[in-house]
């Protein structure tokens, strides 16, 4: 692996919190800022060439770029052998990978794939917003927890024509199985979708020699039907 791909890995174990990039500032926002988005010859946002693009601001003396999301307080480490982030808090290093650009991670530097924050507060309201109603379809509250098989019986229902195509088709078009077990599969779609069943039917008449022979077929029809 290349130095340039390691530098596109950020460790998702131990990354310490980010705070918000500020770019509020136009005239350091850098050059790939004051281009459109759609421009081709411009890198993708939150790449290692997009932050290269960028401009650069001096924090705890060493030039970082002015997306970045060091938090206010930290400091940083001097530069080592490790391939750990430069950036410490409160006493605690960073774990993520550092970017050999800057010597710090994807998401301290300003890139990653929080680069677009608008994006994922968005993404994120989406994800609260489906988490309430799946805990109001599961009567899920503060007196009652989740019930795995409520939850389990909820899925299959959105999840219904899938199943049955599973249940159905997959065996029918599945080229690796026999004809055997192709026909035993297709037997066993059967008994779940319908299933035989055995009723016992008693009947009792209190004077049969008074029925005509065209009422006990009807009556035979009716026991039939």
């Amino acid at each position: 692996m290349s130095d340039t791909l390691k530098g596109e890995l950020v460790a998702s174990t131990g990354q310490q919190p980010l705070p918000e990039p500020d770019n509020s500032d136009p005239e350091s926002a850098g050059p790939a800022l004051a281009s459109s988005e759609g421009d081709a010859d411009q890198p993708k946002r939150g790449t290692v060439a997009w932050l290269q693009a960028q401009g650069t601001v001096e924090f705890d003396g060493v030039a970082v770029p002015t997306c970045h999301r060091i938090p206010e307080g930290a400091e940083l480490a001097q530069p080592s052998e490790d391939s750990h982030c430069r950036v410490v808090v409160e006493g605690e290093r960073c774990k993520g990978t550092r970017l050999l650009a800057f010597g710090l991670c994807m998401g301290h530097a300003g890139g990653g794939g929080m680069g677009d924050l608008d994006e994922m507060r968005r993404l994120s309201s989406e994800k609260r917003a489906s988490l309430k109603i799946l805990r109001q379809t599961l009567h899920i509250g503060g007196s009652r927890a989740a019930d795995p098989r409520v939850a389990a019986r909820l899925r299959a229902a959105q999840r219904a024509n899938e199943i049955a195509t599973a249940i159905v088709d997959g065996p029918l078009d599945d080229r690796k199985l026999g004809t055997v077990e192709r026909q035993t599969a297709v037997l066993k779609a059967l008994d779940a979708t319908f299933p035989l069943q055995t009723t016992t039917v008693e009947l009792s008449l209190s004077d049969p020699d008074s029925l005509a022979w065209h009422d006990l077929e009807q009556l035979a029809i009716s026991l039939e039907s």
